[in-house]
């Protein structure tokens, strides 16, 4: 017969501290926005942030031409460039 080996099983702070070796930190995009290039794209929560308005109001100023035209990545996903939104904000101030 075989001989078996109990599992080791690793605990919660073996696993956080093997996470953050091998994670890679993340940015906030909208606390980050400045340090993003400007070929990235960001989603409508980061529009949203912004131009401190509701997910609606970002649809209908982008209608009536007050913020960037969104690209549309796929299907589901639409985003705006980094570099248009900097651009637009400039222009604001």
């Amino acid at each position: 017969m075989a001989y078996r080996q109990k599992p080791i099983l690793a605990t919660g702070a073996d696993c956080a501290a093997a996470s953050t070796k091998l994670a890679r930190p993340r940015l906030d995009p909208l606390l980050d926005f400045d340090q993003l290039p400007n070929s990235a794209h960001v989603r409508i929560d980061v529009v949203q942030g912004l131009y401190a308005c509701s997910r609606a109001t970002v649809w209908r100023h982008v209608k009536a031409g007050h913020i960037p035209v969104p690209v549309k990545i796929s299907t589901r996903i639409t985003a705006w460039q980094v570099g248009s939104l900097r651009k637009h904000l400039m222009e604001m101030n």
